[in-house]
């Protein structure tokens, strides 16, 4: 009887010791499907972390803007600074204004900056602004600005296009030249943005292309103020060794017909409604 009992003590313990390793078992397993925990002081970063920094910021340095009568003072504007080698870049914004009363005053302004090699940029400022016939303070301003800092062998074009078109009701629909105008403007500038390489295409062909553009619509001509800056010596800030501006295509180191003044070697340029002198004159095509 005594053995009997000795025999079934050893077979409880045998059975509580693999439950208990059938336990520990079953839970390293269990560890071993569940993800990593997120490290905590010693560098490593949390999931919530890790997606922020996956998850790129908005680029603006290339891309097309487009906007039909935005809310606010009828000014349009585009910066564009190209910093990579080899690339091509463009950017464009294109924004329609009905501006009412007597004070007639858009700004259109165009900024492009290259910092790199062999690289070409071009920016692209167009704005359409309608406003009522008669009006008696009609100033529009369009600007462009190029420069070249710390560049070698690369050309920056920077173009201001802008359409102010008298009307005798702003209510009624923009007109349908003007829409297809508008339209096939985007279209071309997003074909731009979707460039990166100088092989597909360069700067000089992109302003040709613009160009044969606004040459389909010759009756809008006569509200047309057309500004460009082509820049391609080495190392050529705005406002140096420049000459007179001309929409044409063919036109090379140049300075704007409107010009803000020079741009500092060490920062973007700017320029404001105040520091810019008499507008542009109509282009002749």
């Amino acid at each position: 009887m005594a053995s009997l009992v000795r025999a079934s003590a050893c077979m409880t313990r045998w059975r509580v010791i693999w439950a208990v390793s059938f336990v520990v078992l079953f839970v390293a397993a269990i560890g071993c499907d569940e993800p990593p925990p997120a490290a905590g002081g010693s560098g490593g970063a949390s999931p919530t972390a890790a997606g922020a920094t996956a998850t790129p910021a908005p680029s603006f340095d290339a891309g097309v803007i487009l906007e039909e009568f935005p809310d606010g003072a009828p000014r349009n504007e585009v910066r564009l600074q190209n910093k990579q080698d080899g690339r091509f870049m463009a950017r464009a914004s294109i924004r329609m204004h009905r501006i009412k009363g007597d004070d007639v005053t858009p700004v259109n302004l165009a900024l492009a900056q290259a910092t790199c090699t062999d690289c070409q940029t071009i920016a692209v400022a167009v704005q359409v602004a309608f406003y009522e016939r008669g009006a008696h303070n009609v100033q529009p301003q369009n600007i462009a600005i190029a420069s070249n800092v710390g560049c070698t062998h690369c050309v920056t074009i920077a173009r201001a296009i802008q359409y102010v078109i008298p009307v005798d009701d702003l209510k009624k629909d923009v007109p349908d030249e003007v829409k297809r105008l508008v339209k096939d403007l985007d279209k071309e500038a997003r074909y731009f943005a979707s460039i990166k390489s100088i092989d597909e295409l360069n700067s000089d062909e992109a302003n040709r292309r613009l160009q044969r553009i606004l040459d389909q619509y010759a009756d809008l001509q006569q509200y047309l103020h057309d500004a460009m800056t082509v820049r391609t010596r080495d190392n050529e800030e705005e406002g140096q060794n420049g000459e007179g501006a001309s929409p044409s295509p063919s036109q090379g180191d140049a300075s704007p017909t409107a010009s803000p003044g020079s741009a500092s070697p060490t920062a973007f340029p700017t320029a404001s409604p105040s520091e810019a002198p008499s507008p542009s004159p109509t282009a002749t095509p």
